[in-house]
């Protein structure tokens, strides 16, 4: 699963009623989220929660809104939110309203359908539209302004028009770490979940500098990261020294985390790279590498970095 596909479920799973605002501007209703899993395949939609209108004017009072999100252009896009649509309808005996978010403005100039079409000797024989939401066209006052803290993640892909990058990025972390929420590790989570949506976006050099390993630490996403890595497996020499010393346990335990995380995202690391990052005793480097295995796009692009410096 891709890391901004994870993330964005985490979030919609904490603040549901956030992401239907993103849709429905000015919403004021309940959300009661729904089993995700739907019938015939056991592929899982990405956002489903079923919606109560406490508007007296809308034409709907209770619905369903179905949300898939996109890191890049897809063109069998129509035909699976057709599918989506058509299992949704068949679990849940509900209106169903589909939107598929756009993350990367690398899209931008790209011709993004909103409808499947089947058409046989000129006669429409079906029309399925859904709503097609680009991050980057959306003001981010308008998150920021109704205080959406739990959309403050994705921030960093709407629009920010001439702000460079740096503060840009600077700005979205603050707002994450001041957001007003007592539950620190939440925060911690929204801070790891911004810095893997920012990757999409802006140069994972600048991303990485601006990760705080310390909040990493205490995100449970951070740690399902470390907990899944240890699951798949571990090469020899990844134990930890117990006998040798607080501070090389310490060292020891970052390197594991690094390897951990690599063997989640990628689901596989070489012995040969696993002995290089057992040899660095550093431990700025090593909290440098940590940020580094969260934010690379490839084991490659870790290795070539890794060897570079």
């Amino acid at each position: 699963m891709q890391d901004y596909d994870t993330t964005l479920k985490y979030l919609s799973d904490k603040f549901p009623k956030h992401f239907v605002e993103l849709i429905f501007d000015g919403f004021e209703g309940e959300v009661t989220p729904l089993d995700k899993e739907l019938p015939t395949n056991k592929r899982q939609s990405d956002y489903l929660v079923e919606v109560k209108n406490r508007c007296s004017d809308c034409d709907t009072s209770k619905f369903i809104l179905h949300i898939e999100f996109q890191s890049s252009h897809d063109v069998d896009m129509p035909q699976r939110m057709l599918a989506y649509y058509a299992r949704i309808v068949d679990k849940h005996k509900l209106p169903v309203y589909p939107v598929v978010v756009y993350l990367n403005p690398a899209n931008n100039n790209l011709n993004i359908p909103d409808e499947y079409v089947n058409s046989i000797y000129d006669k429409d024989i079906m029309r399925f539209k859904y709503k097609v939401l680009k991050l980057w066209e959306i003001d981010p006052s308008r998150i920021i302004d109704n205080a959406l803290y739990g959309l403050f993640p994705i921030i960093p892909l709407t629009n920010h028009e001439s702000t460079s990058d740096e503060d840009c990025l600077e700005t979205c972390f603050d707002l994450v770490q001041n957001v007003n929420i007592d539950d620190g590790t939440l925060k911690s989570d929204m801070f790891v979940c911004t810095g893997i949506l920012a990757g999409l976006r802006y140069p994972k050099e600048l991303v990485k500098s601006l990760m705080k390993v310390e909040i990493m630490q205490e995100s449970v996403i951070y740690q399902d990261i470390i907990n899944e890595g240890i699951k798949k497996g571990r090469v020899e020499g990844m134990e930890k020294g117990k006998e040798e010393g607080m501070e090389k346990g310490k060292e020891e335990g970052m390197e594991d985390s690094i390897i951990s995380v690599l063997f989640t995202r990628f689901e596989y690391v070489s012995a040969n790279l696993v002995d290089m990052i057992h040899h660095i005793k550093n431990r700025s480097r090593l909290n440098e590498l940590l940020k580094l295995a969260v934010t690379s796009k490839s084991l490659s692009e870790f290795e070539q970095k890794l060897r570079s410096a």
